[in-house]
């Protein structure tokens, strides 16, 4: 005897958002822009489009392919509230004596922190993705974006050169110099 256990799991599509299905890449058009992203990874994972409802459906249910779906689905969703409505983390500026400086180079895709603990080195973090923006208001960082992997991977990487590591590595509850995030909307 054999049993068979099915997944499915549908998501409304909205009216402002137009999407199309080209096999497993799945391409999202709403008021703030298009996003296109690649969901072969997701193998024995069924995706159609029917209407407007977006349908992802897997078959002989194990935990790796009920986490695969479950994973798939929250992309899709972040794709649609993206194109809707944009993502922005809020980071802050902190600095005890050494006052920080952070720059950002839209053109070349980098953000440059200066003056991190006093020193001389240009540290320098990767922009992820073609509609992120880096901007600095005062002790503000604020980075702007559809694509919500893009935007988070960029604050990710301004938090990442800001840490204490190898040798000279001091206690991060004293030493708390850096770009920290405090908001995600």
């Amino acid at each position: 005897m054999t049993k068979t256990v099915v997944i499915e799991r549908e998501i409304e599509i909205p009216e402002d958002v137009k999407v199309t299905l080209d096999g497993k890449i799945i391409t999202v058009e709403g008021p703030k822009g298009k996003l296109t992203k690649d969901f072969s990874r997701f193998d024995e994972t069924y995706i159609s489009l029917e209407g407007s409802k977006m349908k992802f459906s897997a078959y002989n249910l194990n935990r790796r392919k009920k986490a695969k779906i479950l994973s798939a689905v929250g992309l899709f969703s972040n794709m649609i509230e993206g194109t809707r409505k944009g993502y922005t983390y809020k980071s802050k500026i902190v600095f005890s004596h050494f006052p920080i400086t952070v720059e950002p180079d839209n053109k070349k895709r980098e953000v440059i922190i200066k003056n991190l603990y006093g020193g001389r080195k240009l540290l320098k973090a990767k922009i992820v993705g073609d509609d992120t923006k880096v901007t600095v208001d005062k002790e503000d960082v604020i980075t702007t974006g559809i694509d919500k992997e893009a935007v988070g991977q960029t604050v990710a990487n301004m938090q990442e050169i800001c840490r204490l590591r190898g040798k000279r590595k001091k206690d991060p509850e004293v030493f708390m110099d850096g770009v920290w995030v405090y908001e995600k909307e």
